[in-house]
């Protein structure tokens, strides 16, 4: 039985190796020669000879191996030697590595094509072709190729935790990296071309788009047009793998049911995550643009508040006047020498005060000052007063007054308060200030 009719006819050679292993079992013998007898079994009768001298594919150990060693570093390793460090600016080494990306994943994608997808292979069903023809062999190294792209794509990932990206470590994320080297190590090992190469084909064209966004995004171009379509092409992938599938199952495809039943569960664990993926940032896109919306909605616009009828006019914003400054005048004011004119100078020539509140005009305001002027206001030495001057005068009175809680000015607003009585306490407040 040759390795192609074996791994054809799957169930046939399946059933073999469990028998040989049923008689191991029954032989006595221990438990680690029925491991090694079992693998070389497998390496007889299913296993493409073509990869037994090909670096990591006499065995899965060291692709497993530096699987456990990738989730060591990006789970545990990294993100501690990374704990008390600045992020790595490797912005330049990302150029490059994505560069490198584009440019395997275009070749890849090229030889795919050549080597059989454009070259007889068939959509519907397709066999391994185990034979050393040049097409075959072009298959085959090209599925080694894969693999071994898809260890450099440990790289993606040890970026993230250089840089401290740990947002961008998720968990379809490392599922994805850590499934798919051993994926194209199977692949490789035993089915190194047919159904199951469409996959990779369509995973290439996929990368050739996302690392190529990569490289622009790392080199500061900003809204590349084909980033929102990114999911939703890997998506469609994902559909047209299991749709592949199920139809090769279902036609009766002589390309190993098992492998096609593991590449359908796969594909379509793939399309849970990524539909997970993308309605979650879908809700995340969607909530951020409800909020912001609420947000704007809910900015009270600035306008003035309707005031009540406290006598108390409506001003324009940053328009609204000072309230003049009147002076304390001295006690006896007759005695004193002062003429009425510096008493009537001594009122600043200000706008009248109904602007304000509606009060009297500053003719009225002059009448009462000269008015409260003829009254004691304050006790004050008769003999400092004569022969003071005016601003002596002013100046002890002034003095007199900051001592006292009530001043004139307090008081003339009051008393004039009382006799407009347009909101006298807001006003007696508003004057007095």
């Amino acid at each position: 039985m040759s390795v192609a009719d074996n791994f054809t006819d799957f169930y046939s050679g399946t059933s073999f190796v469990f028998r040989m292993a049923v008689d191991e079992y029954n032989a006595e013998r221990n438990w680690t020669g029925l491991i090694d007898r079992y693998w070389l079994i497998v390496e007889e009768l299913i296993a493409d000879p073509r990869a037994k001298q090909l670096p990591f594919m006499d065995n899965p150990l060291p692709t497993l191996g530096m699987i456990i060693c990738y989730l060591l570093w990006v789970l545990l390793i990294g993100p501690m030697y990374m704990r008390d460090r600045k992020p790595m600016d490797l912005r330049r080494v990302i150029i490059f590595y994505n560069l490198f990306q584009v440019l395997l994943s275009g070749y890849m994608f090229y030889e795919h094509l050549m080597a059989g997808w454009v070259r007889g292979y068939s959509l519907t069903c397709q066999t391994v072709d185990y034979s050393d023809s040049p097409l075959s062999r072009r298959m085959f190294n090209l599925c080694y190729v894969y693999y071994l792209s898809k260890l450099s794509e440990f790289a993606d990932t040890v970026f993230f935790v250089l840089r401290k990206k740990q947002s961008q470590i998720t968990d379809l994320h490392v599922y994805h990296h850590s499934l798919t080297p051993i994926e194209a190590w199977i692949l490789t090992k035993f089915i190194a071309g047919g159904n199951a190469t469409l996959p990779n084909v369509i995973n290439n064209f996929v990368h050739v788009l996302m690392y190529f966004y990569y490289m622009l995004s790392a080199m500061g171009y900003r809204d590349i047009w084909w980033k929102k379509y990114m999911t939703e092409v890997q998506i469609i992938q994902f559909i047209i793998c299991i749709a592949h599938c199920i139809n090769a199952l279902a036609t009766g495809c002589p390309f190993p049911r098992f492998i096609t039943t593991l590449l359908l569960i796969n594909a379509s664990i793939f399309l849970a995550l990524f539909m997970n993926f993308y309605i979650e940032s879908y809700k995340r896109k969607s909530k951020s643009a409800a909020a912001k919306a609420a947000s704007t909605a809910a900015t009270p616009s600035i306008e003035p508040a309707a005031q009540e009828a406290s006598g108390v006019q409506d001003l324009p914003a940053g328009e609204v006047p000072a309230l003049p400054t009147l002076p304390t005048l001295p006690t006896k004011a007759d005695q004193s020498g002062i003429p009425a004119e510096s008493l009537e100078a001594a009122v600043p020539d200000a706008a009248p005060l109904e602007d304000i509140n509606n009060n009297s005009s500053r003719t009225e305001l002059l009448e009462s000052v000269k008015k409260l002027a003829e009254e004691p206001l304050c006790e004050a030495d008769e003999s400092k007063v004569e022969g003071s001057t005016a601003e002596d005068v002013f100046t002890e009175a002034q003095t007199k007054q900051q001592q006292e809680p009530t001043g004139l000015r307090q008081r003339l607003v009051v008393e004039h308060g009382e006799e407009t009585r347009t909101g006298s306490t807001q006003l007696a407040e508003l004057a007095s200030g």
